[in-house]
């Protein structure tokens, strides 16, 4: 396996939470929105849209977040809850289905400092950083996603909050 510019982390599609039932739709996005806070990643929204229909309204909400590691490699996270379908609002509470998607990577020279020397950039990090790579950073990004994966679940009512 040759480490790239950019090495994703999740499974093919991600990490993906699926649930039906009662949720409180924006304190889950205040505490996602506060994690990236945390955890000092720079905060996006790409995209939150609402659209009524008959059956139930539908959202979409897409958050990410970059955080430079150190000089050489930046984490990005994504949050993608693509598919809130038929959602009805009960005072502070909605009811509908969701499907949220965690994704993650690491971008390796992120500010372009070995663009003009791939073969090196290569080198560099299949050989001289690749146990750091495997030991540290993918560790460390993982872990990372896992901590989002379970506060969205503990805010869902999947798992109980400590």
């Amino acid at each position: 396996m040759a480490i790239e510019k950019e090495y994703t982390v999740h499974p093919s599609k991600g990490m993906v939470i699926r649930f039906k039932g009662v949720m409180d739709i924006d304190d889950l996005y205040k505490s996602i929105k506060s994690w990236y806070n945390d955890y000092k990643y720079d905060y996006t929204e790409k995209e939150n849209t609402q659209k009524n229909k008959p059956q139930g309204d539908s959202l979409i909400i897409k958050m990410y977040g970059d955080r430079e590691v150190d000089d050489y490699v930046k984490f990005h996270l994504e949050v993608d809850m693509d598919e809130i379908l038929r959602v009805k609002k009960f005072g502070k509470r909605y009811s509908g289905e969701a499907r949220i998607i965690i994704r993650g990577k690491m971008i390796f020279d992120y500010r372009d400092d070995w663009k003009a020397v791939q073969f090196l950039f290569y080198l560099y990090n299949n050989v001289v950083l690749k146990n750091k790579i495997n030991k540290f950073y993918l560790v460390k990004i993982y872990d990372e996603m896992m901590e989002l994966n379970n506060l969205i679940k503990s805010k869902l009512g999947l798992i109980n909050e400590n």
